[in-house]
């Protein structure tokens, strides 16, 4: 099939799928294990690696996580998560597909070169184009301006977009995203008498998604009676595990994150707040209407009213404030990839081979920005 590739590269999971589709057709786990080569030492064995999440359940593998906050920091990893996704999951030729790429806004300069590489030297892709998250975010809430807050699995972010490009003076970011609510439920969890294995982990993440919820009001939802919040959750070993107020005591931290933590956390609404506070007068009242969640720790239930209060408590009185927040925000990016580069005047932004092959991966500068 005809039309161009996009892939959202995220920490955790990579999106895959067709130029001008509505949603990904192929959703996966970023990690990758490798046999581990006899005698070790002498290298990793690419050809035969595991990707996703069956690469946990493997012997005399080494479990390889090819991303660091967004960034790709194995390429040999991602290069293997690449071509697993061309050959297994959309099940196409590379060679035939120009691929639009998502990275992170503040990456480094050399990144954006090393995808260009990987896409014309190993993958042998025609065409090539990369831009970064949050302003695609946008784009598939239909603008090209917002304050884009992503809450991620390893990073939360406040990125202001004006007119298409990215704000990076005006940005904020924390490392408390989805990844840390997981093992703070499973802390809690612990506490309660219940001993999680490695298995567990992954119940995690599901117990996570199905049953945590924003309270309105943390205080008051503690003093309401247990029948009100607890649930009991079939876990897939059969046994069955019951929850309080860990439900709602989890995401709590995304507004009032643990001093014991070690490092000076703010709440979600307060990182939206300094990054508003870095804008000029004339964007920022842009800003308030358009406030964009966005990421697949901001789906929990409650989130989105949570927010908008505790925001609205630090901004001026009478100040318009207006929050989306899509349904399909997981895929944000993805969508506003595919959007874009389904655009008849995008198509002349691509980066052809030849271009490539006169200018060297550096051409990635002048083409995307």
């Amino acid at each position: 099939r005809a039309g161009a590739v996009v892939i959202d590269t995220g920490t955790r999971s990579w999106r895959a799928g067709f130029s001008g589709q509505e949603t990904p057709t192929a959703e996966i786990n970023t990690l990758v294990s490798c046999p581990v080569t006899r005698p070790r030492g002498s290298g990793e064995d690419w050809s035969k690696a595991f990707v996703g999440e069956e690469a946990l359940f493997y012997p005399d593998t080494e479990i390889i996580d090819p991303m660091q906050n967004g960034i790709i920091v194995n390429w040999e990893a991602a290069k293997t998560l690449w071509q697993h996704l061309f050959d297994h999951e959309l099940q196409i030729l590379a060679e035939e597909h120009a691929l639009l790429l998502t990275d992170p806004l503040l990456s480094p300069t050399t990144h954006r070169e090393q995808m260009a590489e990987v896409v014309f030297e190993s993958l042998g892709s025609p065409g090539f184009f990369v831009a970064h998250q949050p302003v695609l975010s946008t784009y598939a809430h239909g603008r090209t301006s917002g304050l884009v807050v992503d809450i991620g699995y390893a990073v939360s972010q406040a990125v202001p977009v004006h007119e298409g490009y990215g704000l990076a003076y005006a940005t904020e970011r924390m490392d408390l995203a989805g990844s840390h609510l997981s093992w703070y439920l499973a802390t809690l969890l612990e506490g309660t008498g219940y001993m999680l294995n490695n298995k567990m982990v992954h119940a995690m993440e599901d117990i996570k998604h199905k049953c945590c919820y924003v309270a309105s009001n943390f205080e008051s939802e503690c003093q309401l009676p247990p029948g009100s919040y607890a649930l009991d959750f079939p876990l897939p070993d059969g046994q069955t595990i019951s929850l309080g107020k860990e439900r709602f005591q989890c995401p709590e931290v995304l507004f009032n994150p643990l001093p014991n933590w070690g490092t000076p956390y703010m709440g979600i609404h307060e990182m939206a707040q300094r990054s508003l506070d870095r804008l000029p007068d004339e964007i920022r009242s842009t800003m308030y209407k358009n406030i964009l969640l966005c990421g697949g720790s901001s789906l929990f239930k409650g989130l989105e009213m949570r927010f908008c209060s505790e925001l609205l408590q630090s901004l001026p009185p009478n100040t318009e404030l207006k929050v989306a927040a899509m349904p399909l925000r997981r895929y944000s990016a993805w969508i506003g990839g595919s959007i874009l580069s389904a655009l008849k005047n995008f198509q002349t932004w691509w980066i052809r081979r030849d271009e490539y092959d006169e200018e060297g991966p550096r051409i990635v500068h002048q083409k995307c920005y």
